[in-house]
């Protein structure tokens, strides 16, 4: 990228070239509108910033010279002035894109900043063309791709449907006139009414109509952005860039919601879920097992003589035991069971879709895994209590029989597994 600097003071230019500098953006610094015309005139930047008192004219009289003649227009055009408001209001009225006093040296700076950091780096993402004319697929995929972007093509909005099921897309790109019997209209309609992250693409419009009704009717139903041909690049880019870093920002946000909604699901000690997670999750298989006549068997597993294990090893010793024990019910119970930590020194084991029988054979082989286990050199034993839901039943109650049960082998002795009666 490149910016234009049009200053008669040498130290301000030169304060402007290191600004830009710092942003990775090259400049060119001249003292008058003249030479700045004639700069213009052999090469076009990205960013011109000019100053309201020059040598030779004003910055507004420059201004409107320069834009007459073609030379800006696409890009960011920045007037610095230390003159009044009404001076400011009468360049942004003639086009100016944007006006800060030479004394608002910090404001200018992060103007600049947010200007080189949004047009520099490179996007990463796929992008969807429906579009049924092939020049005009050409001319876009080639603006995308100039962004960083991969492209994927298709000429009917049908096609674009069946390609937003299969793949991950960031962003949309339809025309409004479509091969096939489905306009573009109906295709950002059909995307709306899909679930989940589908239903929430951005989708960009284009269209060669000048109807206003048309371009309502699109945002109406749920195009993010509309763009008119023929497709003024910079334009097409910067809305392009502007909706892509929007759904990657959601994205992050909604990944950063899956990982604290996780962190707060499971235990932080043994890595297992926790009480929250099992109490949203478990009316689900309930509802499930009670509906389908489906077994499912609750396992209530108590570390025993946890607290003797406390008070002689300290409670660093009893972490690494609650830790080792429940890295074995999570490894060694069955792939479609849900492992949990109660609290203290209890686990919680459900296993859907497996009766008592299944159920109590899992539960010995987790006992003898954790009297083999010793962790930190401690013998230590656990005592399992069962029970399999019963028709009808609900979740607490079916708890209250396999908790009863783990009591049971306490008082058997431990170190051992009882079914409920």
């Amino acid at each position: 990228m490149k910016a234009l600097i049009v200053e008669p003071s040498r130290m301000i230019r030169n304060v402007l070239v290191s600004l830009f500098a710092k942003n990775n953006v090259s400049s060119v610094a001249v003292e008058t509108a003249g030479e700045a015309l004639a700069a213009l005139t052999l090469e076009p930047v990205d960013f011109l910033c000019f100053s309201m008192q020059l040598g030779d004219m004003t910055g507004i009289d420059f201004f409107a010279q320069a834009k007459v003649k073609g030379l800006i227009g696409k890009h960011p055009s920045v007037m610095l002035t230390s003159s009044q408001d009404s001076v400011a209001a009468q360049a942004v009225s003639q086009g100016v894109t944007e006006c800060f006093r030479k004394d608002e040296r910090a404001v200018f700076e992060a103007y600049v900043e947010r200007w080189a950091s949004s047009g520099a780096a490179n996007l990463t993402g796929q992008v969807l063309v429906v579009e049924d004319s092939n020049v005009q697929a050409a001319f876009l995929g080639k603006l995308l791709v100039a962004l960083g972007l991969t492209v994927t093509r298709v000429a009917t909005g049908e096609e674009g449907l069946k390609a937003v099921c299969l793949q991950k897309f960031d962003l949309v790109l339809v025309d409004y006139m479509l091969e096939g019997s489905m306009t573009g209209l109906g295709v950002i309609r059909a995307i709306r009414a899909m679930p989940g992250r589908s239903g929430s693409l951005p989708i960009l419009a284009v269209s060669g109509f000048d109807d206003v009704a048309r371009r309502i009717e699109m945002l109406r139903s749920g195009a993010n952005d509309f763009v008119h041909k023929p497709v003024v690049p910079e334009e097409f880019q910067v809305r392009v860039r502007n909706l892509i870093q929007l759904r990657q920002a959601l994205d992050h946000l909604e990944e950063q919601h899956r990982i604290l909604h996780e962190m707060a699901m499971q235990d932080r000690l043994t890595g297992v879920y926790n009480r929250h997670y099992l109490n949203e999750r478990m009316p689900l298989l309930i509802s499930e097992a009670n509906t389908g006549s489906i077994p499912l068997t609750v396992i209530v597993v108590d570390v025993d003589n946890f607290k003797r294990i406390n008070d002689n090893f300290g409670h660093a010793t009893g972490d690494t035991v609650l830790a080792a024990i429940a890295g074995v019910l999570r490894d060694q119970a069955d792939k479609q069971s849900l492992v949990a930590r109660l609290g203290g020194e209890e686990f919680i084991v459900v296993l859907p879709g497996s009766d008592i029988h299944v159920g109590a054979s899992q539960a010995e082989q987790l006992r003898a895994a954790i009297e083999d286990l010793e962790p930190s050199g401690l013998p230590v034993t656990a005592s399992f209590g069962l029970a399999q839901l019963r028709s009808g039943e609900g979740y607490e109650s079916a708890f209250s029989r396999a908790d009863a049960a783990m009591y049971e082998a306490k008082n058997e002795g431990r170190n051992r597994v009882v079914l409920a009666g």
